[in-house]
């Protein structure tokens, strides 16, 4: 059991440090910027950030088809 423990503590921490990085890269802000955020609050800028960007690109889409 503590050999999955551990793994999981390693999965999050990967997914965590990606999920910082992402959200660096999509609001433009600086490492200590996003590290100060809550973390409820990066989890859900990112969400908010992909549903935003996919709506831009479903409208770039339509105007491209029309």
């Amino acid at each position: 059991m503590q050999s999955t423990n551990h793994d999981a503590v390693i999965d999050y921490k990967r997914t965590l440090t990606e999920n910082i990085f992402t959200c660096m890269e999509m609001s433009k802000q600086s490492y200590v910027e996003v590290m100060n955020m809550p973390v409820k609050r990066l989890y859900d800028y990112l969400e908010w950030k992909v549903k935003l960007e996919e709506e831009k690109r479903k409208m770039m889409d339509e105007e491209t088809n029309k």
